[in-house]
C-alpha cells in the first residue's frame, strides 16, 4: 500500500513537472514573439527604373524597437544584385529624402555581407518614431530587372521584414525639346533733329540727341551703320553746303570754323556683349565725332546678346564768317543696324 501511494505521488509531481515545462515554453515563445515588430515605414528609390539599367538607390526605414546592429534589404527577384561588398558604398547625404528624414546613424561605408537578392549593413541603434535614410552610391551595385512590378523588404537585426513595392518601366526619361527663334529688334527715338540758328559764336549740338535702341539674341553681336545724304549740311537756296568733317577720322568742332559732324555715346542695360563705338565717332564732348558721307560707315558695333543697348547719336555743326546765309540747310542720315547671329 505504502508503494502504490508513493507512485501515485510520484506520477502526480511528474505531470505538474511537465505542465509547469509546457506553460514556461509557451510563455518564452509569446514573449520572444510580443518583442519583435516590422519596421513602420520603410522605402527603396531606385534612382533609375528604367529596365535593364544600372543604378544608385536609397534606403529609408522607421524602426519599431532600439537596439539595431543592421539593416539588411531584399531587393527585388529580377534585379541583378552584386555580391561585391565594395560595390555597395554608401553615403548620407541627403539626396531629396522624404519630410523629416534624418542620415541613418553610423550605416556601414560599405555593405558588410552580398549575396542576393539580400544586401546587408551594418548600422547604429535607430530610435523608434524616427525614420532614417542612407544611400548606396556606386550604380554598379545594382540593374534593374525587365519590365514589370516587385516587391522585396527592409528588415534590422531588431524588426522584422517589412515589404515595399516598386516598378521597372521600359524608359523613364521625358526628353524636353524646344527651339528659341533669333530675335532683333531696332529702334530710333525720333526722325527730326534742329540744330537751331547757327552762330560763329559756339559749336551747336543736338538740343535732344537721337538715340537707337538695339535688342537682339545674336550670340555673337551686332552693328549699326549710319550715311548721310550730302556729306554736310547742304543749302539749295545758297548752293553751299556745311561739309562733313573727313570721313574716317575723329576731329572736335571749334567756333568760328566751319565743319559738321556725328559723335556716338552708347549705353546698355544687360546682354553678353560688350558694346566698342567706332573710333571716329567717338563723341561724349562739345563738338567731337567723325564726318558722315554716303557710304555707309559703322558706327558701333558688340561682341554679344543685348538688352536695351542704346548709342546716343549727337550732331555738331559750326559755321564762319563766310559761312554763306540760308534757311534751309539740311541733312538726312539713315541708321541701320544687324545681328551677327
Amino acid at each position: 500500500m505504502q508503494m502504490q501511494k508513493t507512485s501515485r505521488l510520484s506520477s502526480v509531481a511528474l505531470a505538474a513537472s511537465y505542465t509547469a515545462a509546457i506553460f514556461g515554453s509557451v510563455f518564452v515563445m509569446f514573449s520572444s514573439t510580443a518583442s519583435a515588430a516590422t519596421l513602420s515605414e520603410v522605402l527603396v528609390r531606385f534612382d533609375r527604373m528604367k529596365a535593364a539599367t544600372a543604378t544608385t538607390g536609397t534606403v529609408c526605414a522607421k524602426a519599431a524597437n532600439a537596439g539595431q546592429t543592421s539593416v539588411t534589404v531584399t531587393f527585388p527577384t529580377g534585379y541583378t544584385v552584386s555580391g561585391t561588398t565594395g560595390n555597395w558604398a554608401t553615403s548620407t547625404t541627403n539626396l531629396s529624402w522624404p519630410a523629416g528624414a534624418s542620415a541613418w546613424p553610423s550605416i556601414g561605408a560599405t555593405a558588410t555581407t552580398a549575396s542576393s537578392p539580400n544586401v546587408t549593413w551594418s548600422s547604429g541603434a535607430l530610435v523608434a518614431g524616427t525614420l532614417y535614410c542612407f544611400n548606396w552610391t556606386n550604380a554598379a551595385a545594382l540593374t534593374v530587372g525587365v519590365a514589370g512590378t516587385y516587391t522585396g523588404s527592409v528588415s534590422t537585426n531588431v524588426d522584422t521584414a517589412t515589404p515595399y513595392a516598386t516598378a521597372s518601366i521600359a524608359d523613364d526619361q521625358i526628353v524636353v525639346s524646344a527651339s528659341v527663334a533669333p530675335a532683333f529688334s531696332f529702334a530710333l527715338s525720333a526722325n527730326t533733329d534742329n540744330l537751331g540758328a547757327l552762330t560763329t559764336a559756339s559749336v551747336s549740338s543736338s538740343p535732344t540727341p537721337r538715340t537707337a535702341t538695339v535688342n537682339t539674341n545674336a550670340k555673337n553681336g551686332w552693328n549699326v551703320w549710319a550715311n548721310d545724304s550730302n556729306a554736310g549740311l547742304h543749302s539749295t537756296i545758297a548752293s553751299s553746303t556745311i561739309a562733313s568733317t573727313t570721313p574716317g577720322s575723329n576731329s572736335t568742332l571749334t567756333a568760328n570754323n566751319e565743319g559738321y559732324n556725328t559723335g556716338v555715346t552708347s549705353s546698355q542695360t544687360g546682354g553678353t556683349g560688350t558694346i566698342t563705338v567706332a573710333a571716329p565717332f567717338v563723341g561724349g564732348s562739345a563738338g567731337k565725332g567723325g564726318g558722315l558721307d554716303t557710304t555707309l560707315r559703322m558706327l558701333a558695333s558688340s561682341t554679344g546678346t543685348a538688352n536695351n543697348a542704346v548709342l546716343t547719336l549727337t550732331n555738331n555743326a559750326s559755321i564762319s564768317g563766310t559761312t554763306l546765309p540760308a534757311t534751309d540747310y539740311a541733312d538726312t542720315i539713315t541708321v541701320v543696324g544687324a545681328g551677327l547671329f
